[in-house]
């Protein structure tokens, strides 16, 4: 039985991980059955495909970030100066500010949404779900592997799970 907490792999019929002491008498009721239950708690990050993040600088206008949005068909742009994940950047924010705004003024620091930390692209798909339920955003930005940057979108964990 593999332990809920560290992941070891115990005896099946222990009641307690060999590696962290946690009991497992409860795990076995917990464990992930089949359908949608399984994979929301055994699928990763990775699997929900996190596409290249579009990044703009806080210091350019609104009114380009609107025309990359548009020419990309996104949502979202992630907020980047040098190396740092400053925020982001959706069509909420632009939607909510679209009534009292001159937008030829705006800069995208004026408008953009602190980002949540990052998911990394390893953690497991039920981290998402509970991150989306938290935060309140509708994308989150992902650490890839390689560095870089990817995004998912509640629209994407929908996709996860009518495979």
């Amino acid at each position: 039985m593999k332990c809920p907490d560290c992941g070891k792999e115990n005896l099946s019929g222990s009641s307690e991980c060999e590696s962290c002491h946690t009991s497992l008498s409860q795990a076995a009721a917990h464990s992930p059955k089949r359908g949608m239950e399984k994979r929301i708690l055994e699928g990763k990050i990775a699997a929900l495909s996190p596409k290249s993040a579009l990044q703009i600088g806080p210091q350019e206008g609104v009114q380009a970030a609107l025309v990359l949005m548009r020419s990309e068909k996104a949502g979202c742009l992630l907020v980047i100066e040098g190396d740092r994940l400053l925020g982001e950047l959706s069509e909420w924010e632009i939607l909510l500010a679209s009534d009292k705004t001159d937008f030829a003024r705006l800069k995208v620091r004026d408008l953009m949404r602190p980002a949540p930390a990052p998911l990394s692209d390893g953690d497991d798909a039920a981290y998402a779900f509970n991150q989306f339920a938290l935060s309140g955003h509708h994308h989150m930005p992902v650490r890839m592997k390689d560095g870089s940057y990817g995004v998912i979108s509640a629209r994407d964990l929908l996709r996860y799970l009518c495979k």
